[in-house]
């Protein structure tokens, strides 16, 4: 449902003082996996119950909400979206080929996605029935669910590649060096040339054209297949990481 425009200025002071960064940040986190507004208007309401809102006054306020953080997110990140829907669409076509999409990253680890259509399998025992998923690499793939995990999977497997990248540099120079997915440790002596080294791995892994070399091992893995052109790159100059405080802390 859409919230009217004769209800939302009143709606706009139901929730006023009542987003916080819990609100809407599990939304905002999600779009990149194909989160739908239906899907984003859910996980706002149940937010906002936890926070203590009438359960009906929440389904009118998640409906608010939800639709302006997929507008806000479409205004700010418009060359991320773009990037991410050029994604969606080149698995789309690479799955059309029949064959499961898949991918070297940039320290040449190979990467397959495993989704295949499913099949449900009844298996009954002596007390009950019970409903079991059969999901083998022999079955056929499952296009849409090859398309919505592939911006998120190949985003994940350059995040893990800056990582080891890391991991190697501090290696090289003695320092320990240990991490849970984007939390990176070592001794606090070393934590200043962590930083330096894990801002200048990444300056370095993202001053090659990771794009237009993905779009090159496609059109080599299906060459019958035409990817599309690729989005605008922007103007950020990668090497201005190195510097920033914020960058990541």
């Amino acid at each position: 449902a859409v919230v009217s425009t004769q209800s939302t200025g009143e709606v706009a002071q139901l929730v006023h003082n009542k987003v916080e960064r819990k609100t809407l940040k599990q939304t905002i986190m999600t779009q990149v996996y194909g989160v739908t507004l239906y899907g984003g208007r859910e996980q706002i309401r149940g937010k906002l119950i936890d926070q203590g809102v009438d359960a009906i006054d929440a389904g009118r306020c998640a409906a608010y909400l939800s639709a302006l953080t997929f507008k806000a997110v479409g205004e700010l990140f418009t060359q991320a979206q773009q990037i991410q829907e050029w994604l969606n669409n080149a698995a789309y076509e690479f799955a059309g080929t029949g064959a499961p999409v898949s991918w070297t990253t940039p320290l040449g680890l190979p990467c397959v996605q495993p989704y295949t259509k499913e099949k449900r399998q009844v298996v009954q025992t002596s007390f009950q029935a019970i409903n079991k998923v059969v999901a083998k690499p022999s079955m056929a793939v499952n296009k849409r669910k090859q398309r919505t995990a592939f911006p998120p999977n190949f985003v994940h497997s350059l995040d893990s590649t800056h990582m080891l990248m890391t991991a190697i540099k501090c290696h090289q120079h003695g320092i320990p060096f240990a991490a849970v997915h984007d939390s990176y440790w070592t001794l606090p002596c070393h934590v200043d040339a962590m930083n330096t080294y894990l801002r200048r791995q990444f300056a370095i892994l993202y001053s090659f054209d990771i794009l237009k070399e993905l779009k090159e091992s496609f059109e080599k893995s299906c060459p019958e297949v035409a990817f599309g052109e690729l989005p605008r790159s922007g103007q950020l100059d990668i090497n201005s990481v190195i510097d920033s405080e914020y960058f990541f802390s």
